[in-house]
């Protein structure tokens, strides 16, 4: 079943692009995991999926390192402390309501930062800002870290507006961000006994081969139609996941 999971979600991701950590958290969530072993099976799950496209991009010279280490020197530690947070929390049962309504409240972000990349049609112009990247990145290590979510559509609105990258080096840096904050959150929640080898590992063998065929037909399938129904599921599982944190 968890490959079959995987699978599907690493398709969405791979047509779509939208973040494995926004899908795979909150579906962890509903399916009854806890929320830490959720947050870090997600961040497992990502780690792995993630790591073939940065890896092609990096081969591609899509990847802007300078930016990218202005971006880590920020986001790795926000990421080690939003997983310290996180183990804290969801040692008291009464602060798990918590954790659910943070959760939910990210995704929503992340919805709303997806339509707004999907139809913007204009970049403006923030360069002389860029000293803003560490301190950017850092809150959004932090929200990773805490909810596994966050910086696939955020990371991507601060390389589009404080960086003068071309799309396909915003797309690839991007990417390596969002592989370098799992991988790190990954590493962090499974000491902290976090993530569940026997959820994330079968579902990874599932996501390897979705994420491969998503990507394939990128340019057969038109992936905004998908993309607006993928939103509107998410919206509904935020809304639940509010609920629940405030009940």
């Amino acid at each position: 079943m968890f490959a079959f999971l995987g699978f599907f979600i690493a398709f969405a991701i791979g047509l779509t692009g939208v973040g494995a950590g926004t899908l795979t958290a909150p579906t962890l969530i509903l399916l009854g995991l806890d929320p830490a072993k959720a947050v870090g099976s997600a961040l497992a799950f990502s780690a792995i999926v993630k790591l073939p496209a940065g890896f092609l991009h990096a081969l591609h010279k899509n990847v802007d390192y300078r930016v990218l280490r202005a971006m880590l020197s920020g986001g790795l530690p926000g990421v080690f402390i939003g997983s310290y947070f996180l183990s804290k929390l969801s040692l008291a049962q009464s602060l798990k309501g918590l954790i659910l309504l943070t959760i939910g409240l990210t995704i929503l972000l992340s919805i709303l930062l997806n339509l707004f990349l999907l139809f913007k049609n204009m970049r403006i112009d923030m360069t002389e800002h860029s000293y803003v990247l560490p301190f950017a990145c850092f809150f959004i290590g932090l929200e990773v870290g805490f909810t596994s979510t966050g910086a696939g559509a955020l990371g991507m609105v601060l390389l589009i507006y404080f960086t003068r990258l071309d799309t396909p080096k915003c797309v690839g840096t991007d990417i390596a961000f969002g592989l370098a904050c799992s991988l790190i959150g990954s590493f962090s929640h499974m000491f902290l006994g976090h993530a569940e080898a026997s959820l994330f590992l079968p579902m990874s063998i599932g996501g390897l081969l979705g994420v491969w065929l998503g990507t394939k037909l990128t340019r057969k399938i038109d992936p905004r139609p998908l993309r607006f129904i993928i939103s509107a599921l998410l919206f509904i599982v935020a809304l639940n996941l509010i609920r629940r944190g405030l009940n």
